[in-house]
């Protein structure tokens, strides 16, 4: 995640949200920032502290996430995978090697 004015300024706000506890998700390495994002945004309990979350997603280029939170009021973990993606439209196992030519390898 490349941290931009932006998101510095949002983690600042965000930092000023959260209680103590929480702050522990904020510190650390920026190669985790996103990992630690995700676990705050199941640990926290303030909407605008999800909101905030849900900002500095979309500006450091992840959009799905604030789709993907609020397609739920419950957190991103209790979304049910069937939300995310309708198990009935991929193909069977069986169906997918049909389409593979007889001599066909895979890696």
């Amino acid at each position: 995640m490349k941290i931009t004015p932006k998101i510095t300024e949002l983690l600042f706000d965000l930092s000023e949200l959260e209680t103590a506890d929480n702050n522990a998700y904020l510190t650390g390495d920026v190669s985790n920032l996103r990992n630690s994002l995700l676990q705050l945004y199941r640990a926290t309990d303030s909407d605008h502290s999800r909101e905030t979350i849900i900002a500095i997603m979309s500006e450091a280029g992840y959009p799905w996430f604030g789709k993907l939170a609020k397609a739920s009021n419950r957190s991103v973990s209790d979304i049910p995978m069937k939300q995310v993606a309708n198990e009935e439209q991929f193909m069977s196992d069986e169906d997918f090697l049909d389409l593979l030519p007889i001599n066909g390898h895979f890696h």
